[in-house]
């Protein structure tokens, strides 16, 4: 196996995230087992923290692919005004919109691209992982409209989750009520409670093939 300095080097907002994506990839084939993983996934604390690592993760990749993926959270336009700034700290010259298929491109003679995906779309606004998480559950699943409607009410009934966290606690309350209640997303992934293979899902995995 390459050293470690070798690996190509995903960065994530946290643990969520790299474990949906491992679970995602050893869905449609990718050995993820540790110790035999492609890439090499690193989560960080929080999202600042990740914008913080962008410059210097992309200087220390000079000779590996790097990407990042970030939730976008807040209106599109302002967190890829913040990737942006990040980016062109490492000499690398994004666009002013982030692509609907994802930003790849290269810092200025190095060999190795540097890519950005904004979770879900890279296009909606207050995006979230758990909204590409949504689009996983199979299917006319009839539980789904009622972790919706449930979630709706609870809030109704004084649930403290914000309007953004919507999605989030709906795939909660969804995933409560499975065989095995309860899993995180990326075991929940892995046991098949949820898919693999939604467009959004398909989107996402086409930006890291092309980056990886």
């Amino acid at each position: 196996m390459p050293g470690s300095l070798e690996i190509p080097e995903l960065h994530v907002e946290g643990g969520d995230d790299l474990h949906t994506i491992v679970h995602l990839l050893g869905r449609h084939g990718v050995d993820m087992s540790q110790g035999k993983r492609p890439i090499h996934i690193i989560a960080a604390k929080t999202v600042n923290d990740l914008l913080e690592t962008i410059p210097i993760a992309v200087s220390a990749a000079s000779s590996r692919p790097v990407g990042f993926v970030l939730d976008i959270d807040v209106p599109v336009t302002d967190r890829w005004a913040q990737v942006r700034h990040r980016l062109c700290e490492a000499e690398v010259k994004p666009p002013d919109q982030c692509p609907a298929s994802g930003f790849i491109g290269r810092r200025a003679g190095y060999p190795s691209d540097v890519g950005v995906w904004l979770m879900p779309d890279c296009i909606t606004d207050h995006g979230k992982l758990e909204y590409l998480l949504t689009t996983l559950i199979p299917t006319n699943d009839k539980l789904w409209p009622h972790a919706q409607a449930s979630t709706d009410k609870a809030k109704k009934f004084g649930a403290a989750f914000s309007d953004a966290g919507r999605d989030k606690a709906s795939i909660h309350a969804w995933l409560a009520w499975q065989k095995e209640p309860g899993l995180p997303f990326g075991t929940a992934i892995k046991a098949r409670f949820l898919g693999h293979d939604s467009p959004q899902a398909l989107a996402f995995l086409r930006w890291l093939h092309r980056l990886f």
